[in-house]
């Protein structure tokens, strides 16, 4: 979602760009674009051959009319490099193994771990989305992602108060966590306060809102009305619901996590509890709106720091870099 999103955004700003994937391009994408291997839909259906199959068949893919590429995965064993290369990690594969609930999954991580360093020596340029992944893989550069403005801006709140969840049941996302513990130590001492869910599975409450598959446009307005938005994911390379949050002008009150911690900077710009206190952190918004209000206006003038303008410019600035590079290497060479 977010190469489509940064794709147009360059377009719309007078960049020449090409979005090469598997699949066809959304509609009305701004951008020009080419699929690839149109005749092997395994790559598509498989994830086991999109992460060690495709990586050796873009060997084979001409790349010779571009000035730069911006890769975004499964590219380990891309080594016929003929132009400059940007790689863009969105976070670590031996974190969401360490957080994985299922067996086949976490192994199917821990695998490609290794893989991702290769894909930090093959590139020109590498970016790490937050700290976190820029650590690990000792990346050139943080990369920054950025919300659509046109849905996520400050709207009014609820007269009672409201809060939203956005992630998954089970997993990393927590929502069973958030959910129970919603009813059995927030509700009791917010009487009244009602919890929105956008989650694969949300049991039948009184006090608890199943979105059922919201819309964007509709989950942006409950992002807007809400007094918070209630995470309890235990990682997150980035974390763009805080930064949608944020935009929206609402509170964030979260688990520690990379992502967290970067886009909140360590809990200045939101609230960031272990499980032990987390309802205290809620309720604590909740009954002083004085607080509430000074997250808000932190979150606004923190979200102004990822705004698209500046994500694209520095972006910009990156493809130029690994121009540069590029170019040294080759004379070297």
């Amino acid at each position: 979602m977010f190469v489509d999103r940064l794709a147009a955004s360059l377009a719309m700003s007078g960049v020449d760009v090409e979005v090469i994937s598997l699949s066809e391009p959304p509609a009305n994408a701004p951008y020009k674009h080419r699929q690839i291997f149109k005749g092997f839909p395994a790559l598509q259906a498989r994830r086991s051959c999109v992460l060690y199959i495709l990586p050796i068949m873009l060997n084979f893919v001409k790349f010779a009319d571009y000035d730069v590429l911006h890769l975004h995965g499964s590219d380990w064993f891309f080594v016929h490099r003929r132009v400059p290369s940007v790689r863009t990690f969105y976070g670590s594969s031996l974190w969401e193994a360490r957080s994985a609930t299922n067996l086949r999954r976490k192994l199917s991580l821990y695998s490609i771990y290794p893989l991702e360093h290769v894909a930090r020596y093959l590139c020109n340029f590498s970016l790490g989305l937050g700290v976190e992944a820029s650590k690990i893989y000792r990346t050139d550069g943080i990369a920054k992602l950025f919300a659509p403005g046109g849905r996520f801006f400050p709207g009014v709140k609820t007269e009672s108060p409201s809060f939203v969840f956005i992630g998954t049941w089970h997993g990393r996302k927590r929502g069973q966590f958030l959910h129970d513990l919603f009813l059995r130590e927030i509700l009791p001492r917010i009487p009244g306060a009602i919890l929105f869910m956008a989650a694969d599975l949300v049991p039948a409450s009184d006090s608890v809102i199943d979105l059922n598959n919201p819309s964007n446009e509709t989950l942006a307005q409950v992002v807007r009305q809400s007094w918070a938005l209630l995470s309890a994911s235990t990682y997150e390379g980035f974390g763009i619901p805080y930064l949608e949050a944020l935009m929206c002008g609402t509170a964030v009150v979260t688990t520690r996590n990379s992502g967290a911690d970067y886009v909140l900077e360590g809990g200045l710009y939101g609230v960031i509890a272990e499980d032990s206190d987390y309802s205290e952190g809620v309720v604590r918004l909740a009954q002083k709106p004085a607080v509430r209000r000074q997250y808000e206006l932190a979150g606004l003038r923190r979200a102004a720091e990822f705004s698209e303008e500046r994500v694209i410019a520095e972006h910009v600035s990156y493809y130029k870099r690994a121009i540069a590079r590029f170019g040294k290497a080759a004379v070297v060479n």
